[in-house]
């Protein structure tokens, strides 16, 4: 009874001093977890963002390469009945209305067709910049959560092993994690 006594004032004075149970080290342990685990979070929902970004960035690019195959066809078409036109036209009046017509189709292919084709080609260009930015930032962002993943696990044996160094070992693989989350959310 009297060992029971002794042991819950000694409890008594570590909550009156604001002391945990845990010791000093197992606190400092816990709480570089805590961290790690905050970024690790802050990672995984970045990693998700950029990879969504990726795939709406392929999508788009993909959209943008069909329009741009649709507007090739449209040029060929064109073309290719200006050609007829001059060809098939039958006599001097005929050749006169053909030729007038294949004009046509040649100024259409000139100013709204050709024009749009390079557009196209401008948003596909900048579409696969987009894609690659965004690619670059989702392996920065996994790379990141590899090493807070580490980190948490060489922190957390410490504390079970109590060996100072494996939280040293594990604070600084996860700051080489934070790093590398902070160099991807800065990326422009």
């Amino acid at each position: 009874m009297e060992a029971h006594r002794s042991v819950e004032r000694f409890e008594q004075s570590h909550r009156a001093h604001g002391e945990l149970d845990t010791p000093s080290f197992a606190r400092q342990a816990a709480l570089i977890v805590a961290v790690m685990a905050a970024l690790l979070a802050l990672a995984t929902f970045l990693s998700n963002e950029a990879i969504k970004e990726v795939i709406t960035g392929e999508t788009h690019r993909a959209d943008t390469s069909s329009r741009l195959e649709s507007n090739q066809l449209k040029i060929d078409v064109a073309s290719g009945d200006a050609t007829m036109l001059r060809v098939l036209a039958d006599g001097p009046h005929d050749e006169a209305a053909a030729a007038v017509k294949a004009r046509a189709h040649e100024a259409r292919i000139d100013k709204e067709l050709l024009p749009a084709d390079h557009a196209l080609t401008e948003e596909m260009h900048h579409d696969e910049e987009h894609v690659d930015h965004y690619n670059s930032k989702h392996l920065l962002f996994e790379l990141a959560e590899v090493g807070l993943e580490v980190g948490i696990v060489l922190a957390t044996v410490s504390i079970i092993a109590h060996r100072r160094w494996l939280l040293g070992a594990g604070t600084a693989v996860g700051i080489i994690g934070a790093i590398l989350l902070v160099i991807g959310a800065l990326a422009v």
